[in-house]
């Protein structure tokens, strides 16, 4: 993998959508897939994930205008269509005119391509060799006083796999000292333990009904209840770390909650979810009323759900 390959490489990145363009093994080049010890077996889903998390490591050490700048062009942090709309973004973000700003896109360049050249890492980093995939996500979430999430996974073995297993998610909005939430196994699992990772992230340690052999699948389903449903952040998604083919989501606003508006998000980076009022209301959202359900074909490293905007409860 020479230098001048790797550069090209990058530079090709910025075309179009940029990382969230279809077909990546058609526009990812050779020294990107070799940094990423890619192979013929890899999907498309799995390379774009894994392409993802080596510019996410490679980009820390920049300096922070041009990080943002790299980020931006190569879709990372910005969904635009077009490198103009990305550049131009930048630009208004850096105060700096886009003939500058491009010059130094070319220098984040180099420094990307030095960082990967210098600091290569083992190539399982990338890549999720766990052996399982989802056959499909839903998540169902009943909007009242409490919140209560459902969600269900066909869960599929592509190798021999021993009858314990473990979920990690986040429920963002939870902080140390609200009430915790609790958790139930209604199929599939048992829930053995139950950790909590960070501020707003869990794993449960979980027990099949046997060990698996390659091919078998399984139901599950975990109910989770929060006792405030104004604690969450504004939103429920769905952001698989494995392929899948299928994604529901779901949400029951009930008729609690009249002055509030929700809109889907569909293909957004994780890294565009904000808190609670940063994100802009979409001139199409609807009135939240009753249930709202939305179906995706999801590409993995990307989220998929439903969004809203405040919670008012209606007045006693």
């Amino acid at each position: 993998m020479d230098r001048e390959g790797l550069l090209s490489d990058l530079k090709a990145l910025h075309h179009g959508r940029g990382l969230r363009r279809a077909g990546v093994r058609g526009w990812l080049g050779p020294a990107l897939l070799e940094a990423l010890g890619a192979t013929p077996q890899h999907s498309d889903a799995e390379l774009r994930v894994a392409l993802a998390r080596l510019l996410a490591l490679h980009t820390q050490a920049l300096p922070r205008d041009l990080r943002e700048l790299f980020r931006t062009a190569v879709g990372l942090d910005v969904d635009l269509p077009r490198l103009e709309d990305r550049m131009e973004r930048a630009a208004e973000g850096l105060d700096r005119s886009v003939r500058v700003v491009r010059r130094r896109l070319r220098e984040a360049e180099a420094l990307v391509a030095d960082a990967i050249l210098h600091q290569r890492s083992s190539a399982n980093e990338w890549w999720d060799a766990q052996g399982w995939q989802w056959l499909g996500l839903d998540a169902s979430l009943v909007l009242r006083d409490d919140a209560v999430m459902s969600l269900r996974h066909e869960v599929l073995a592509l190798t021999a796999q021993p009858k314990y297993a473990s979920l990690m998610f986040t429920i963002p909005g939870i902080l140390p000292g609200d009430e915790e939430p609790t958790f139930e196994a209604l199929l599939g699992f048992t829930i053995l333990q139950v950790e909590r990772t960070g501020p707003t992230g869990w794993r449960l340690g979980l027990e099949l009904p046997r060990d698996l052999g390659p091919g078998e699948a399984v139901d599950t389903v975990i109910r989770i209840r929060v006792p405030r449903a104004s604690a969450l952040q504004p939103y429920v998604v769905l952001a698989p770390l494995r392929e899948t083919p299928h994604a529901r989501v779901e949400v029951d606003f009930g008729d609690s909650f009249p002055g509030t508006s929700y809109w889907v998000l569909d293909g957004v980076l994780p890294t565009d979810l904000g808190p609670v009022g940063t994100m802009p209301v979409p001139r199409d959202a609807k009135p939240a009323v009753g249930r709202v359900t939305c179906d995706f074909t999801p590409r993995v490293g990307l989220a998929y759900g439903i969004a809203w905007d405040q919670l008012e409860p209606k007045p006693a």
